[in-house]
């Protein structure tokens, strides 16, 4: 039950799954089993994924005060938590039944989400600096003119990589890195109460709704003063408000079995429960705005207490849907070989997502007041669609692929140079089109990044094609 596919052992994603151990038996077909590769999991994460930048489209084509609007996003802001009841679940189904080495833990995770995180939160530093008005590369400059404005500058990023600000989104990866932290002492816990984890889930669950009634209402006076009012500020980048979905996903992994069977039975069940609990929920919400007088942003806060039990069933439901994926998929088919992919770019497509639609938001200016917002937003989620999966295509196939994906490379030998020499071109060849004829800025980085990708086709296959480089490895012959 979860989301993304996190850091495998060579390096991936936040909070996601594992490839299965090279020593580890074959499963068997059915799911009933210990360890081996979820595919139940793959529809939730790919579903989410695709929410989350539907959720960051919408809110950047429409206007605050549209019901409409902030009604959707209160549906989408499911998001956040099931990336966290994944990571959960994922990180105790790996290591509910063998031993964990914290150390060896933390070394591989945080090589796999931190290089990003640093990667990314730099990135976007300069970038917020480049974007401001009128975008330009001269602001960057102008930051390091005088050591005064650099000790400023370095100042913001050293805050940034503090507290996850460096972008909107990146909250996610640094929260992701504090379960990673205290997830050994959690294994150990889960273990040691095993018999009693639903009196833990449901105290989880209380302190959950508390803390959220806080968080959107009047604050506890001991958090106005000090240090605890600087932890408050930052509470959303903190643990303590995904704590209860975190929790849900340990727990369901540690009875997996019992829960996944309970799933299947009621399948059909929970995914009517949930469809009639987000109906119930968008009832509460209205009533907010119009009898409450809420203003719809406000409404549609994340953290409202109202919201929570419809995140548990909508990550129930897409859960539901997965095992009947898992159930009737055909192993090398189309859509098999699909989620696949979708799952190793999806932790990239993530991090880069909110860059592209920053790049279109000059263009989505030029249309907001003037096109029907749903068709404006449509629009903006298959362009960012296509640029995000396109950029992550290039770092995946280059050697910046662990710093800015979490994943090593894809080795030169099993890279199709028709597919890749196919995806620079379609690039640069789009990206003409929209930067042109169509003064979209957003083209200018596709045409950029295609050239790339062309190039290094080039040159890993040849100048660098080396151990220290690109050499095509042997494929791996299969008994």
């Amino acid at each position: 039950m979860g989301v993304d596919q996190t850091m495998s052992e060579r390096g991936t994603e936040p909070a996601g799954t594992e490839p299965t151990p090279a020593a580890e038996p074959a499963a068997p077909a059915k799911p009933k089993r210990k360890g081996g590769h979820l595919y139940e999991l793959d529809i939730v994460r790919i579903v989410t994924f695709a929410g989350v930048i539907f959720d960051h489209c919408v809110s950047g084509t429409t206007f605050p005060f549209s019901v409409a609007s902030n009604a959707v996003q209160t549906i989408f802001h499911y998001t956040r938590n099931a990336f966290f009841a994944l990571t959960g679940f994922v990180l105790v189904y790996q290591y509910r039944d063998r031993k964990l080495d914290a150390v060896d833990f933390w070394r591989r995770r945080y090589k796999a989400v931190g290089l990003p995180f640093l990667t990314w939160s730099v990135f976007y530093w300069l970038y917020h600096m480049y974007v401001m008005w009128p975008p330009a590369f001269s602001n960057v400059w102008r930051t390091f003119e005088t050591w005064e404005s650099t000790k400023a500058a370095l100042k913001v990023l050293g805050y940034d990589l503090l507290t996850g600000d460096a972008w909107y989104h990146l909250y996610f990866v640094f929260v992701t890195m504090q379960v990673y932290l205290i997830f050994p002492l959690l294994l150990k816990f889960l273990r040691w109460t095993m018999g009693y984890h639903r009196y833990i889930l449901a105290a989880s669950f209380v302190f959950h709704l508390v803390l959220l009634h806080y968080m959107t209402n009047a604050r506890p006076e001991m958090f106005n003063y000090g240090l605890l009012a600087k932890l408050w500020n930052h509470l959303p980048a903190t643990v303590f408000p995904y704590q209860f979905f975190t929790l849900l996903g340990c727990v369901a992994a540690m009875h997996i079995e019992g829960v996944r069977d309970v799933v299947v039975r009621y399948r059909g069940r929970v995914i009517t429960l949930a469809i009639g609990v987000v109906m119930a929920t968008l009832i509460v919400y209205g009533s907010k705005v119009s009898m409450d007088g809420m203003f719809p942003t406000d409404a549609a806060n994340v953290f409202h207490p109202y919201a929570a039990v419809m995140f548990v069933m909508i990550i129930l439901a897409l859960y539901a849907a997965g095992t009947y994926w898992a159930d009737h998929r055909t192993a090398g088919s189309f859509w098999d070989r699909f989620l696949k992919t979708a799952s190793d770019r999806s932790f990239g497509i993530f991090l880069v997502h909110a860059f592209a639609l920053q790049e279109l938001a000059p263009t989505i200016q030029r249309f907001r007041f003037d096109v029907y917002a749903p068709i404006v937003t449509v629009c903006t989620f298959v362009v960012t669609v296509f640029f995000t999966v396109a950029m992550t295509e290039v770092f995946r196939r280059t050697p910046i692929s662990l710093w800015s994906t979490g994943r090593k490379m894809i080795p030169m030998a099993q890279q199709s140079l028709p597919v890749s020499v196919g995806i620079g071109v379609a690039m640069v060849a789009v990206g003409a089109v929209f930067y042109w004829p169509l003064a979209v800025p957003a083209g200018a980085v596709a045409v950029f990044l295609g050239a790339v990708l062309l190039v290094w086709q080039a040159l890993g296959r040849t100048v660098f094609a080396g151990p220290a480089g690109a050499r095509p490895a042997a494929p791996v012959q299969r008994p």
